[in-house]
């Protein structure tokens, strides 16, 4: 039972960290990095305080304990049977060990990111049973493992990931983030006018809000180039180093592609 102890410790020691990495990135002016540090750090915090905000509710005033009926330790035999039971059901608890499991290898997978640890950061999270997760944030955190994968080089991982990347499974507000990460592994595979059907041939074509756009010119610009289409690569990832710098195309840099020579060119002429 040694588990969940030191998940809670490794989410307390990431929560701060991960709350400084969004501010940082905010202030140096990359906003989708930033974003993608606060979100880490909200799952940080669940994990700490998901089951002590349970037991709170659970303890607060308002009923006697001559009203609360005398609790019945339950026998051997039936402990048993509901530990087997709930081992072969899908968590869905806040304070269950798997869920805790799954956000703590979540927090600490994106901390190994950031640093550049894509393989490392893929290993945190690549073996968490996918029913751990929470079904509202499944899809988002696959997302995440498929772009870890990439940027380690690990492309057919990435791919046997296409299933799970399916965006009527995300909240509609998370989908725009779902559809860009399916696009860069189709676009690494070589399938590139499936990734091109998805973030489409110009800004706004499939309605993306400005938080994912800087992800689609960089997926369109590596279909474009291997469409042979290098202007029109080229312009695309202008757009990015124009709208908010070449951090993005130094985050993308890793996960290879075809415009990645592009990319280099344009990171080196800032």
């Amino acid at each position: 039972m040694m588990r969940r102890p030191i998940l809670l410790a490794a989410a307390g020691a990431a929560a701060p960290l991960l709350a400084w990495g969004a501010l940082a990135r905010w202030r140096g002016g990359s906003l989708s990095l930033g974003a993608a540090c606060a979100a880490a750090a909200v799952i940080a915090l669940l994990v700490l305080l998901g089951g002590d905000v349970r037991r709170l509710i659970a303890a607060r005033p308002g009923r006697s304990s001559r009203e609360a009926p005398a609790p019945r330790l339950p026998r051997q035999g039936q402990r048993a049977a509901r530990r087997a039971d709930r081992a072969s059901t899908p968590p869905t608890e806040l304070d269950d060990p798997r869920i805790i499991y799954a956000f703590a290898a979540q927090a600490v997978g994106q901390s190994l990111a950031w640093e550049g640890s894509y393989k490392a950061a893929a290993a945190s999270l690549r073996d968490v049973p996918r029913d751990w997760i929470p079904p509202q944030v499944r899809v988002l955190v696959i997302s995440n493992l498929a772009q870890w994968q990439l940027c380690a080089g690990d492309i057919e991982s990435a791919r046997r990931l296409l299933p799970d990347l399916d965006e009527q499974r995300a909240p509609a507000s998370a989908r725009p983030l779902v559809r860009g990460a399916r696009a860069a592994v189709l676009v690494r595979t070589g399938d590139v006018e499936g990734a091109l059907s998805l973030v489409g041939l110009r800004d706004g074509e499939r309605e993306e809000p400005t938080e994912v756009r800087q992800r689609y010119r960089i997926t369109r610009a590596h279909a474009l180039t291997a469409l042979g289409e290098p202007a029109a690569a080229r312009a695309e990832l202008r757009r990015v180093v124009d709208d908010v710098g070449v951090d993005e195309l130094c985050r993308w840099i890793p996960a290879g592609g075809p415009a990645r020579a592009t990319m280099i060119e344009l990171i080196d002429e800032g």
